[in-house]
């Protein structure tokens, strides 16, 4: 297990009802690391990376922000606007934060049992730790 997933698993393990942090990279959709422990399949995790690519990154969202930025009269310079997205499922909290230059997405899900604080809480904490150890 790489630096990375060892650090996802520390937000993992401590977040009562966290089941998975992962990273993934915005500009391939590859994802970097993950921990999880409701033993995902590799083919489950990286369709949760594309999906939580095209949340900061698909082509709906970048027409949104290019014709906000038309509608303000602002020249266009691709800049992205989401930084921090929360996504509540049938039965888990989805955390998600762009970090390293808004190049990268950090996610971590937990069950609806967690407390929302303490997820968002969590996952920024890691930041500082994780931002070093991508490329």
């Amino acid at each position: 297990m790489g630096k990375i997933d060892d650090t996802l698993k520390q937000v993992v393990s401590k977040v009562e009802g966290a089941v998975a942090c992962g990273v993934v990279d915005l500009d391939s959709g590859m994802l970097l690391g993950i921990h999880n422990v409701a033993n995902y399949t590799q083919s489950l995790n990286e369709l949760v990376a594309g999906a939580t690519m095209d949340m900061f990154r698909g082509p709906n969202i970048t027409r949104i922000e290019q014709a906000v930025r038309a509608h303000r009269g602002e020249s266009e310079d691709g800049a992205h606007y989401f930084d921090e997205i929360h996504v509540t499922s049938k039965h888990n909290y989805h955390f998600a934060k762009t970090i390293k230059d808004s190049r990268y997405v950090v996610m971590l899900v937990t069950k609806k049992t967690t407390n929302m604080g303490l997820g968002w809480a969590s996952l920024r904490s890691v930041i500082p730790t994780l931002e070093p150890l991508l490329p």
